[in-house]
């Protein structure tokens, strides 16, 4: 093992080890490919490692789509009324989070001119998901089998970003700290203490795998968390060169079915992306 110091920040020492072991994914490959797929699988996690420091309280913009499609889908929970919260799954250097915050700052701005009656504007909490410890071992067929796992693309500890407290310095710049909700750890564990009752109007789901985007989904609609008329935007729709069994494609398809989602395609954004909204839904009997 090899332990690279990053610097220091304030009082924080960052540190990263490179994990030079195959593991399940890799260990699959030709043996002339591994060392490549390991070089790149450090390289690309190590970048996403010094991305987070630089852009901690100085957040990138990111991709002119991406970004518009968050703006336009928060437009849309605020005037039309649609109630809940707004979630991200997945903030890896906390640009979509600071995105978001930034567009709920204006609307709360809005609240303090709106008529006493228009409780559009109402406040609204920023609830984010993350393991902070970059992405989970691939376990599932369907995640095992897809071009992003095979290629180590998707490896374990991918995607690591800012640090939880990082995060929420981000956040705070324009939020206050009691209405940004950080959700440390596995969605496995994280997703069964949220407390009943939640309501989500917008979902911001960018979390790779298709197992992490089942179980979002399964406890989202199973608890009743999803409101009608929920925006639902996928960050990673077209990956996996867009095959439907493998991903996020996979899970909504899979949730649709379930729990019989009745929905309107929204469209696709950036190269990757695609959005929805619910109209209806009922849970398996």
């Amino acid at each position: 093992m090899l332990w690279i110091r990053l610097g220091a920040r304030g009082q924080t020492l960052r540190v990263y080890r490179l994990h030079w072991a195959a593991g399940k994914t890799i260990g699959r490959l030709p043996a002339w490919l591994r060392p490549a797929a390991l070089l790149y699988r450090n390289l690309r996690t190590l970048a996403s490692y010094f991305l987070g420091a630089w852009t901690a309280g100085r957040p990138i913009l990111a991709g002119r789509e991406i970004r518009k499609a968050l703006l336009l889908g928060l437009d849309y929970v605020y005037l039309a009324d649609v109630p809940g919260d707004i979630a991200e799954f997945g903030t890896d250097t906390g640009t979509t989070a600071a995105i978001i915050a930034a567009r709920m700052k204006e609307y709360d701005a809005m609240a303090a001119r709106a008529p006493r009656h228009d409780r559009r504007f109402s406040e609204r909490r920023l609830l984010l998901w993350d393991s902070f410890r970059g992405l989970p071992a691939a376990a599932l067929p369907a995640d095992l089998g897809s071009p992003h796992v095979a290629s180590g693309v998707w490896g374990e500890g991918a995607c690591r970003g800012l640090t939880e407290a990082e995060l929420g310095q981000v956040c705070a710049k324009f939020l206050p700290r009691d209405r940004i909700a950080i959700q440390a750890g596995w969605y496995k564990d994280t997703l069964p203490r949220l407390a009943a009752g939640t309501r989500l109007a917008l979902l911001h789901v960018d979390c790779d795998l298709y197992e992490s985007a089942k179980e979002i989904l399964e406890h989202g609609f199973s608890r009743g968390w999803i409101q009608n008329g929920a925006i639902l935007l996928f960050d990673d729709w077209n990956t996996n060169r867009a095959e439907p069994g493998f991903g996020e494609r996979r899970a909504w398809d899979e949730a649709v079915r379930r729990f019989s989602i009745h929905y309107s395609d929204m469209g696709s954004y950036g190269w990757g992306g695609r959005k929805f909204i619910v109209h209806r839904y009922s849970s398996p009997a």
